[in-house]
């Protein structure tokens, strides 16, 4: 497969589109306590608005700067999420995680059912798009629209956790009831980050139609906001790093796993599912968690620590990596007996690749748990 010069434009563009994404979904998750599971419907109310305007600019009917579009599916967002939020955040966990999820299969069905009206649509960035003679054909001119939209959610969510509004986000995920003891309106908290969520999430989706030029009713499906919630969670919530660094490996990994493997969506869920048995609170809140032990020990003792454990469990992820590989291969390509995986070439049909992948997976798993066994001695 032939890799254009400018991929990794294309992977800076996806993983800037993610974060913002990420950041979105945070802002109610993390800062204000809310699961919403039917995020994406802002994400693709920014995305069909924009993608409207450029077919009128396609047209002629129509000049908006390319720049500036993004904007204008932040304001599709808001006005979305304000709708919704009115009925929808006068309740909170497992009734407010419902029914967005169930906002969600209702938009969905309502784009299978009516494609005519939600089927998607395609269109061109560079048709009658040129601003101060810039065309956006390239993959680098739709960075330079990514990556300062990118620093703009990030400054304006960063800030906006600096005023007394999200300082109340903070508190209502917290403790509610108190929160309304001192006088403030939980509904009315709730509802104003809902929306500014959503003005977010409009800007991710107009960015997702510049880059790819497409309008897709996939975004509101059940696998967005699985990716969503595992970005973010991989990252940490409530810390508003954890979207980024979480949006960042997630979509890394989705890249890599993709180009790779027929069953990335597999890997995808054994990566959260190891998250959420031993990294609770994200990536960020390990590397918190740290800080203690980093002070106590020399950074020689330090690396051994941390390499004892890395090493083991990488050595186990990859030998079982394998063994599925080889395992889908015989189930579903029995034609043939070479895969590759991760740009290695391996053979089914020889034994000796099962005796070693299975004999690292065994060594892998017992010095995994004998450092685990060591640790709970130390805390004993």
């Amino acid at each position: 497969m032939l890799i254009s010069r400018d991929w990794h434009l294309m992977i800076i563009s996806q993983v800037g589109i993610t974060i913002i994404f990420a950041i979105s979904f945070n802002q109610l998750l993390g800062q204000t306590g809310l699961l919403n599971l039917g995020h994406s419907i802002f994400m693709g109310a920014g995305s069909y608005f924009s993608g409207l305007i450029l077919l009128q600019i396609n047209n002629g009917a129509l000049y908006i700067p390319l720049p500036i579009l993004p904007l204008f599916g932040g304001v599709a967002g808001f006005i979305l999420a304000g709708i919704v939020g009115y009925f929808s955040v006068q309740r909170a966990g497992m009734i407010f995680a419902m029914l967005t999820l169930a906002l969600l299969e209702f938009v969905n069905s309502f784009s299978i059912s009516f494609p005519s009206i939600l089927g998607g649509m395609t269109i061109d960035r560079t048709l009658n798009t040129d601003f101060f003679n810039f065309n956006y054909k390239s993959n680098r001119s739709v960075c330079h629209i990514v990556i300062p939209w990118l620093f703009i959610a990030l400054y304006v969510s960063y800030y906006f956790l600096q005023t007394p509004l999200g300082k109340m986000c903070n508190a209502v995920r917290e403790n509610p009831s108190r929160t309304e003891y001192i006088g403030y309106s939980i509904y009315m908290v709730r509802y104003l980050s809902f929306c500014f969520s959503g003005f977010i999430a409009g800007i991710a989706g107009t960015l997702f139609v510049i880059n790819y030029e497409l309008v897709s009713p996939e975004v509101f499906s059940l696998r967005e906001s699985f990716n969503i919630l595992a970005a973010t969670f991989i990252g940490g919530t409530g810390y508003f790093l954890g979207p980024i660094i979480g949006a960042s490996i997630f979509s890394l990994s989705s890249i890599v796993l993709s180009n790779s493997t027929e069953i990335w969506s597999l890997y995808q869920g054994i990566i959260l599912m190891i998250f959420v048995l031993y990294f609770p609170r994200g990536l960020t809140g390990f590397f918190i968690d740290q800080r203690g032990l980093n002070k106590s020990k020399s950074k020689l003792d330090l690396l051994y620590h941390y390499l004892k454990t890395i090493v083991p469990a990488l050595i186990t992820i990859f030998s079982f990596a394998w063994l599925i590989e080889c395992l889908n291969t015989i189930l579903h390509h029995q034609e043939k007996a070479d895969f590759v995986f991760l740009w290695v070439l391996f053979s089914t049909s020889s034994p000796f690749n099962w005796f070693v992948a299975i004999l690292l997976v065994g060594l892998g798993i017992y010095f995994l748990l004998s450092n685990i066994s060591i640790k709970k001695d130390h805390l004993v």
